[in-house]
This record gives C-alpha cells, sequence and structure tokens, in this order.
C-alpha cells in the first residue's frame, strides 16, 4: 500500500453470490465480505468509515423467494449497522425463477429502487438492474434514456469527480472476460459512457478474478471487473469456460478508496483468506489524460517471470501416465504468473507433446509446486521443457530436464 494515500471516502462492491439459502456458501461469503470490510475501514486511524457497499448483481442462484429471503437477513443486518447497502439485480441468475416479476419482489424487501442515482458523500453511483422480461434482451431503450440523463447530470454536478456505475455483464470488449470470444460482455453500454470519460463502470458476471491485471481497463472511461464471490472462472489461449480444480476456493471483491484529489486506491480481496490480493492505483480517472490501465501501457511495464536459479523438473508416472513437477516461477513485475507451459521434445529437437497448467493465481496463497501432465511417453529420450507466462504473454526462460523411459 502507497504509505502517502490517505483516503476521504470508501466502499466495497461485489457480485456474483450465488446465494442458495441461509448459510450456503455464497450467503455466508457475501457476510463475510461486509463484515471484512467494516473492520477493514476500522482499522484505519485516519479514515474508519465504509460509506457504501455495492453488489452488482446475481446476488441469488435461481431468484427463489426463499433465496431473496435469505439476503434480506444480511442486507438487514448490514442496514442496522448504519451501511448503505446499493444493489443491482441480474437477468442472468436473480431473475431465473420470478422472471419479470424480480425486481418488483426485490423492491418490495429492501425499499429501494433497482434503477438508482446516488450521492454519497459528494460522489455519484448510478445502477441499473435487469430481468427477464422480453422482448428486451437485456436492458430497455428507456433505460438508455434514463442512464444518459443521469450521466449527464452527474458530469454536469461533479466534473472533476469519478461518477460510479454498477451493473451486471461487463461492457463488451473491455475488462478480462468481456471480449466477443469470452462470452460475457454486453453491447448495451457501447458508446454510451465513450462522452464521460468520469465514468468508472463496476461490472461482473464473468467470475473473472480481480487480481488479473485484466481486470482494470481504461479508454473512453474507466472499466473494473468485480470478481466472484462464488467461484472463478477464465479463458486461457483459444479454450473458454475454463475451471481450474480450486476455482471453488476463489472468493473475491473489492475495496474501492478515494483520496481528496478523488485518485482511487482498488484492493483487491481473497474474502476466504481474508487477504489483500491485489492492489491498484489510478490518478484521477475524471481527467482524460490519467490513462495507466490501457493493454498497451500495462503490456510495456511487464516483464516475464522467472524460476529459482537452482529449480528442478521431477518426473512422476501413474498407469503409464507421465507428469512434470516443479517449484513455482516468481513474478517480477508484481503481475500474477498466468499459465505454465510445458514442451516435450524427442532426441531429434522435434516437439512430440505440449501441454499447459493454471496455477492457483486468482487465491492469496498460490500452490509452490505445479503439476502438469504430460501424458504417454514411449520408451525414448525426451527433453521437458517448462516455461512461466504472465497474462500479458511475457515468457521465462525454460527450466529443463533430460529424461529416459
Amino acid at each position: 500500500m502507497k504509505n502517502d494515500f490517505s483516503p476521504v471516502f470508501r466502499f466495497a462492491i461485489c457480485s456474483d453470490a450465488h446465494i442458495d439459502g441461509v448459510d450456503s456458501p455464497g450467503y455466508l461469503r457475501l457476510k463475510k465480505a461486509i463484515d471484512y470490510s467494516l473492520a477493514f475501514a476500522s482499522d484505519d486511524k485516519s479514515y474508519s468509515a465504509l460509506d457504501a457497499f455495492l453488489i452488482a448483481g446475481d446476488i441469488t442462484n435461481k431468484g427463489t423467494e426463499a433465496e431473496f429471503s435469505a439476503f434480506r437477513e444480511i442486507y438487514d443486518s448490514a442496514k442496522a449497522k448504519g451501511l448503505n447497502i446499493l444493489c443491482t439485480v441480474a437477468k442472468g441468475h436473480d431473475s431465473i425463477t420470478m422472471k419479470k416479476k424480480s425486481l418488483p419482489h426485490f423492491r418490495s424487501l429492501t425499499n429501494q429502487e433497482t434503477d438508482f442515482h446516488r450521492v454519497i458523500g459528494g460522489y455519484h453511483f448510478i445502477g441499473l438492474s435487469t430481468c427477464r422480461s422480453l422482448p428486451h434482451k437485456h436492458y430497455s431503450p428507456l433505460q438508455k434514456i434514463w442512464l444518459k440523463n443521469q450521466l449527464k447530470k452527474s458530469a454536469s454536478a461533479t466534473p472533476d469527480k469519478p461518477v460510479f456505475v454498477l451493473h451486471h455483464e461487463h461492457v463488451k470488449n473491455t475488462v478480462y472476460g468481456s471480449s466477443n470470444f469470452d462470452g460475457w460482455g454486453n453491447r448495451f453500454f457501447t458508446g454510451v459512457f465513450d462522452k464521460y470519460p468520469n465514468v468508472v463502470d463496476f461490472s461482473g458476471h464473468s467470475h473473472y478474478p480481480v487480481n488479473d491485471p485484466r481486470s482494470v481497463w481504461q479508454g473512453e472511461f474507466t472499466a473494473i471487473g468485480t470478481g466472484s464471490l462464488k467461484y472463478t472462472e477464465l479463458t486461457v489461449d483459444d479454450e473458454r469456460k475454463v475451471h481450474p480444480p480450486t476455482c471453488e476456493d476463489c472468493s473475491n471483491f473489492l475495496i474501492v478508496e478515494a483520496d481528496k484529489d478523488s485518485n482511487l486506491h482498488i484492493i483487491g480481496v481473497d474474502c476466504l483468506a481474508g487477504q489483500i490480493l491485489c492492489e491498484y492505483y489510478l490518478s484521477n480517472p475524471a481527467d482524460k489524460n490519467n490513462r495507466d490501465y490501457t493493454w498497451e501501457k500495462q503490456r510495456s511495464h511487464s516483464s516475464a517471470p522467472a524460476f529459482e536459479e537452482n529449480a528442478q523438473i521431477s518426473l512422476k508416472e501413474q498407469d503409464g501416465i507421465y507428469s512434470a513437477v516443479y517449484p513455482k516461477a516468481n513474478s517480477t513485475d508484481g503481475k500474477p504468473v498466468f499459465v505454465y507451459r510445458a514442451v516435450v521434445c524427442n532426441e531429434k529437437g522435434n516437439v512430440i507433446y505440449e501441454n499447459k497448467t493454471v496455477p492457483s493465481y486468482y487465491l492469496y496463497q498460490p500452490e509452490d509446486i505445479v503439476t502438469t501432465v504430460l501424458g504417454q511417453l514411449k520408451n525414448g529420450r525426451y527433453t521437458v521443457k517448462i516455461f512461466a507466462e504472465n497474462c500479458f504473454g511475457m515468457k521465462s526462460e525454460p527450466i529443463e530436464k533430460e529424461i529416459i523411459i
């Protein structure tokens, strides 16, 4: 954490709790995220307030009355502590059961509008909800008109401050998880925010981890992925919907702080570990000249991971299937190791097998020892090479092992 950052405003935001009922994983994780955020704030002697807690949709798993009632317990408890709770409802899961009735049901439970414009601590918050109501796939034309009006009002009222927007689906082709290939982006907002450089847009839906640096994107506006409280998902190379073995252990959310000049300190939290996972510092994003989180700039500041000098590969065999076992590589730029790539070459140097392993980089304590399956190998002499790579494609020097089978 930067020692000279002094917050004067603070809120937390999460999404995708997928509450199944009282004491379900989503219920417990949402409760823990709120408790952690309150404790985090109270421990700050310079500014001890948590001004708001935001939830960007998929609060429930199937949108049943029982699931919403479970959420109501958490909501009422937080409100009783004086906490501002701002929520959007999502088409994806929150309205599976009740469909178009989910929005009025949520309003009756919380006495809160599902599309809202609130001012808290001098900062504007705008939220939009969706539901399963035809003929509109996600949002309606009237919602777009309303959104544009609210953006205009907020930009006029506080032109030198960020305007915080929250909804469920990412704006297409912004943060990690929003590309055409990833499949989790939405074109409804495309072009809407471009006239408002002070927009800082928060969204979930993809479940992509907050400590992946691609979860912060800047262009005409700023977009930030909220991660997921329930589990994580990834796109790796040409494969989407990748669920690593420890994906259910991933529970991410964000704490956002602003200083007197509206510079932002964004803190990614591993909810289950109760530990800070990552930090991002954004110079006041209301100024369109402050754009440090473009793909080009992030990649230019990136460097390849590196294995320890004495790192060695060992070979493991079970039922004729060989695997390479090796120590993790270290980041050299603060960006996590995203993938390990194994290459097996024969005596002639020809590549006969390739495979990859995604480490648990989205957890506070990823594994120290990595295993990558090499498959069945016939008798012969081989060279196994392991490369470590970050999310910007920066690849380490390999560690190697000659093997004879």
